[in-house]
């Protein structure tokens, strides 16, 4: 007997053959899109996440890809932070381990997180170490790769790539100083160099987003406009040499 399509106007529930690809971009506000110069959240497609989703699937051939931006002001890596949530009407947890794993099963299946935290993390008040901030990255990579059926399509028992993207180098200004940064230009200079120890140590993918774009000088924390298309470049180059690297071009 033929199946029965009790709603033929309506899509077939099985997956298509080529459905997109997933990329999680976990982070801070530098995910979200905060404005340096005061004025809210940068436009859609500015903010790198987006931009990196129209880079990697420019001239694709293969499976499409997705972004889904998960940013959030304040977000650390594990601890809560009610000081710089107060800003916010302190209406959320700002540990980045409290709300991952409902993240990770809110958009599996997924190919690729991007973890891109750390820069709340080194405020002064939080008083912690370089060394307390990079193991606090080691503890979501394990998360990551512990969580239940979280991978991609086909194959959710393996676990996502996960790309770990360095702090901004800070800029000591008065709005940074303002927001309990101080000292913090050169914790993230010494955070830089920990990351890439541990994305090796963890064969986990790295990127220095220290050696592609500098936060604005109006607050010395965000990415402004001008920065964003310089990250999202540079992550599709990483996400396509590293993770595609049949479509990687020789050089000219």
């Amino acid at each position: 007997m033929a199946e029965l399509n009790l709603c033929p106007h309506l899509p077939s529930m099985t997956a298509p053959a080529h459905e997109p690809r997933t990329i999680l971009c976990f982070g801070d506000s530098n995910t979200w899109g905060f404005n340096p110069d005061g004025g809210g959240r940068l436009p859609h497609d500015t903010r790198w996440p987006n931009q990196l989703e129209r880079l990697l699937n420019r001239d694709s051939t293969g499976h499409a890809w997705r972004t889904v931006e998960d940013g959030l002001n304040s977000r650390t890596w594990l601890l809560d932070d009610p000081i710089g949530a107060a800003r916010y009407g302190a209406q959320y947890s700002c540990s980045g381990r409290s709300s991952l794993m409902t993240s990770l099963h809110s958009h599996k299946p997924i190919d690729v997180v991007v973890l891109a935290l750390g820069c709340n993390d080194s405020k002064d008040y939080l008083n912690l170490s370089p060394e307390q901030i990079t193991d606090s990255a080691r503890i979501l990579i394990h998360d990551i790769r512990s969580a239940l059926n979280c991978g991609p399509r086909g194959r959710p028992e393996q676990p996502p790539a996960i790309v770990l993207m360095t702090p901004p180098l800070m800029i000591s200004t008065p709005q940074s100083l303002a927001w309990g940064y101080e000292g913090a230009d050169r914790k993230s200079q010494a955070l830089g160099s920990r990351y890439l120890q541990l994305a090796r140590e963890l064969d986990v993918l790295a990127f220095d987003v220290q050696a592609v774009a500098s936060p604005s000088s109006l607050d010395g924390i965000h990415f402004d406009s001008q920065a964003q298309p310089a990250i999202a470049s540079a992550l599709a180059d990483l996400i396509t040499r590293k993770l595609e690297p049949d479509r990687r071009q020789s050089p000219p």
